[in-house]
């Protein structure tokens, strides 16, 4: 039975579920939600039916199709979006490919652009990932991002996600008080499932919105 490490449903008045846990919660049937086949991709779709989507790395879909979205991490970022006037929703995987390649624009523009979104009414929720004091990265990555801390005796530099992430999110002009984000380091967290920590045998978290 799968655990649940963040539930941030209260952020979106209840109106949706939004949830991650460790692994798959007994009695879900996930035959019945859309699944990305995640790439680490900028690539974002809006589905109508269930099923497997290829090489995109966020779904969205709304009410009208009630079809629950999942996507999975182990360090990378989840993140879930939810429009409370329109009822669009999505969820978005990113890491440091999707965030340097700004799939969170992407998935917002089609919020506004493609179905009318108002930035006061979308909601914004980043949940669990690796966070910066434990994301070293090398310069090869580093060179791209904003939020970098620098150590001064070994020239180290530490990647923040969720602030490169906020940054583009607030070029929508969407309040910083609809915005958002788990303090749960995934890396130091012994609930949580981290690729950089684990290695390969590590499993994979599974962000739900529903």
């Amino acid at each position: 039975m799968g655990m649940k490490i963040s539930d941030f449903s209260n952020h979106f008045n209840n109106l949706v579920e939004a949830t991650i846990y460790n692994s798959l919660p007994s009695g879900l049937n996930i035959e019945n939600f859309a699944i990305p086949v995640q790439t680490h991709s900028c690539n974002v779709k809006f589905i109508k039916q269930p099923g497997k989507y290829e090489n995109v790395d966020g779904l969205i879909s709304s009410f009208d199709y009630k079809i629950p979205l999942i996507i999975s991490v182990a360090d990378c970022v989840p993140i879930y979006i939810f429009d409370i006037e329109t009822n669009f929703y999505g969820v978005v995987h990113s890491g440091w490919r999707g965030t340097k390649g700004k799939i969170i624009k992407n998935a917002l523009n089609i919020f506004i652009n493609q179905f009318n979104s108002k930035s006061n009414n979308i909601y914004i929720a980043i949940g669990p990932h690796i966070k910066q004091c434990c994301y070293e990265v090398g310069w090869d990555v580093a060179k791209y991002f904003k939020n970098i801390k620098k150590t001064k005796c070994d020239n180290k530099w530490f990647l923040s996600l969720d602030k490169e992430i906020i940054y583009d999110i607030l070029k929508f002009n969407i309040p910083l008080k609809n915005i958002i984000s788990s303090n749960i380091c995934t890396y130091e967290s012994k609930h949580c499932h981290s690729f950089r920590r684990d290695g390969q045998k590590s499993k994979r978290m599974l962000g739900i919105l529903k």
